[in-house]
C-alpha cells in the first residue's frame, strides 16, 4: 500500500465497504430465517428473479432502479443502499483515522458487525450467532496479528502475557461474564429474563476487539447513548403529536391523513376510517370499514386504551400512553406509545414504536469505546488505568 495517496487509500476502503455493505445486507435477511449467506445468489424475495451482476453495485444500482426489482417491479427496501452506504463509511472512517493498519481492520470488522446486529435487532429482534461469534473469532485474528507485528521489535515476544490476544481473550471472558452474571441477577430478583443471551455475546464480542477497558466503557457510552436516544425521541415525539393534534382537531381530512401516515383513525360508530403501516402490521388489524379489532393475545393493551380514549373523547378529552405492548407470542412484537385525540372525523390514534432493543445501544458503545476509548480513559485516569489497553487505538 505504500505510495498510494490517502485520498485514493479511503476511496479503496468505501469501495471495499460498499461491497461489505451489500454482503451485511445478505446477512442480515437471511441469518435470522436460519438460511446460508453464500447460496443461492442474490434474488427478489418477491419474484425469485436472480438478481444480475449489473443490479448488484452497492447503491448505484438501487439508485438505478428506482428503488424497484427489475423483473417485477416490486419495491426494495431502502435499508439495503443505507447498509451499504454505511459500510462504506465504516470502511472509509477506519481508513483515515488508522491508515491501513490492523487496528484499521479492526476497526471495520466491529463496525461492520455492529451494523448487522442493530439490523436484525430492530427487524427481528436477534442477534445470530454466527455474526457474534465469528466476529469475536475474527477479533482474536487481528490481536494475533498485532502481537505478530509487535513481535518483530527486539525484546518483544509473541503471545506475551501482556500482549494484544491475551488482552482480546480477557476483554471478551469479561464482557460474556459480567453481562451473564447482570443477566441471572435480573432474573432472580423479577423472576423474568431482562435482556437476551445475545446480547451476553455481543458484548464478548465488543471485548475481544476492546479488551476489558472497552467493555465497561462499551456499557458507559451504550447507556449515554440510550439516554440520549430514548430522550430526544421523546421530546421529538411529543411535539410532532401535539402539532398534530392541533392540526387535526378542526379539520377532518388532516386527521385522516396523519392517521394514515402513523396511527388510525376510529369513527364514532367504533369503525375503522384510516390506519397507517403501524396499525395494519399488527396480526389480525381490523382493516378500514370494519370495527376496530385485532388479534386480542397480541394487541389487548392497545385495544384497551382506544376503548378507554374513546370514552374519555366523548368529554372531549385526549389520552397518552408511553408504553403498550403487541405481543403475539410468536415472530411479531412491538411496544408502542401512543396520544389520541377527538377531532370532526372520530377519534385520532397517533402510534410510535419505543422498543428500542439494548443491541443497538451495546453497537453504539463497542464503536465509540474503539474509537475514542484511549482519550477516554486518559481523560478519567490519567496515566494510571485500572485495566490493560493495549487493543485501543
Amino acid at each position: 500500500m505504500t505510495g498510494i495517496p490517502d485520498a485514493a487509500l479511503v476511496v479503496l476502503f468505501g469501495a471495499v465497504g460498499a461491497v461489505a455493505g451489500s454482503f451485511a445486507n445478505v446477512c442480515i435477511h437471511r441469518l435470522p430465517r436460519g438460511e446460508s449467506v453464500v447460496h443461492p445468489p442474490s434474488r427478489c424475495p418477491k419474484c425469485g428473479t436472480r438478481v444480475a451482476w449489473h443490479d448488484n453495485v452497492p447503491v448505484l444500482s438501487w439508485l438505478v432502479l428506482g428503488g424497484r426489482c427489475r423483473a417485477c417491479r416490486a419495491p426494495i427496501s431502502r435499508r439495503y443502499p443505507l447498509v451499504e452506504a454505511a459500510g462504506a463509511a465504516i470502511f472509509a472512517g477506519a481508513a483515515l483515522l488508522w491508515g491501513p493498519t490492523p487496528v484499521a481492520a479492526g476497526g471495520a470488522l466491529l463496525g461492520l458487525a455492529c451494523l448487522i446486529l442493530v439490523a436484525t435487532d430492530l427487524e427481528t429482534r436477534t442477534l445470530p450467532d454466527e455474526v457474534t461469534f465469528g466476529t469475536l473469532g475474527l477479533g482474536l485474528l487481528v490481536a494475533a496479528v498485532r502481537d505478530r507485528a509487535a513481535a518483530a521489535a527486539p525484546g518483544e515476544p509473541f503471545l506475551s502475557a501482556h500482549g494484544h490476544l491475551v488482552e482480546a481473550a480477557l476483554g471478551a471472558v469479561a464482557g460474556a461474564a459480567f453481562l451473564e452474571l447482570v443477566r441471572r441477577a435480573y432474573a432472580a430478583v423479577r423472576g423474568g429474563d431482562g435482556m437476551g443471551g445475545g446480547d451476553v455475546k455481543m458484548l464478548a464480542m465488543a471485548g475481544a476487539f476492546t479488551g476489558p477497558a472497552g467493555v465497561f466503557l462499551t456499557l458507559f457510552f451504550a447507556s449515554l447513548s440510550g439516554t440520549a436516544v430514548a430522550g430526544g425521541a421523546a421530546i421529538v415525539r411529543r411535539a410532532r403529536w401535539a402539532l398534530a393534534c392541533g392540526s387535526a382537531k378542526g379539520d377532518a381530512s388532516a386527521a385522516s391523513e396523519f392517521a394514515r401516515s402513523g396511527g388510525l383513525l376510529v369513527g364514532d360508530d367504533g369503525r375503522l376510517v384510516a390506519a397507517g403501516e403501524r396499525w395494519r402490521e399488527i396480526p389480525g388489524a381490523a382493516a378500514v370499514g370494519e370495527p376496530v379489532s385485532a388479534d386480542r393475545r397480541a394487541a389487548g393493551r392497545l385495544l384497551a386504551f382506544v376503548r378507554r380514549a374513546r370514552v374519555r373523547a366523548r368529554g372531549g378529552r385526549g389520552s397518552a400512553s408511553g408504553r403498550l405492548p403487541v405481543d403475539d407470542g410468536a415472530e411479531f412484537f412491538r411496544v408502542l406509545a401512543g396520544r389520541a385525540a377527538p377531532t370532526p372525523a372520530g377519534l385520532l390514534v397517533l402510534l410510535a414504536r419505543v422498543d428500542i432493543p439494548f443491541g443497538v445501544f451495546l453497537a453504539a458503545g463497542a464503536v465509540l469505546a474503539f474509537a475514542f476509548g484511549r482519550p477516554a480513559l486518559e481523560a478519567l485516569f490519567g496515566t494510571w488505568a485500572p485495566f490493560p489497553s493495549r487493543l485501543l487505538p
